[in-house]
């Protein structure tokens, strides 16, 4: 009976850390590289500036292409750009084929 009861606390453990790690999972997934600017001018083209940082892999300096956010600090303003752009970290970063997100 001892074991029993062991082996089904042990099987109840595994069974909360994998829960744990999938619903993580969907967190850590979402690693668009992002760009986080003091001001934001929305539009299809998304300029961001002034003290932009990058993060989540993000270039710092020069053309990207593919996904990526851009982020304003001064208000809730926040794209999701998928046509790639162009860094020139920290004073901006220009961003394609934005909406808002």
């Amino acid at each position: 009976m001892r074991f029993s009861s062991h082996l089904l606390t042990i099987t109840f453990a595994a069974v909360s850390v994998a829960g744990a790690l999938a619903v993580a999972a969907p967190a850590q997934a979402d690693a668009t590289p992002t760009y986080t600017c003091d001001q934001v001018l929305p539009g299809a083209v998304v300029l961001g500036h002034g003290n932009c940082v990058a993060s989540n892999g993000a270039a710092t300096e020069g053309e990207f292409q593919g996904e990526s956010l851009v982020v304003a600090r001064q208000a809730p303003v926040r794209f999701h750009c998928r046509a790639g752009g162009r860094a020139q970290l920290p004073d901006g970063v220009v961003a394609a084929g934005c909406r808002p997100a």
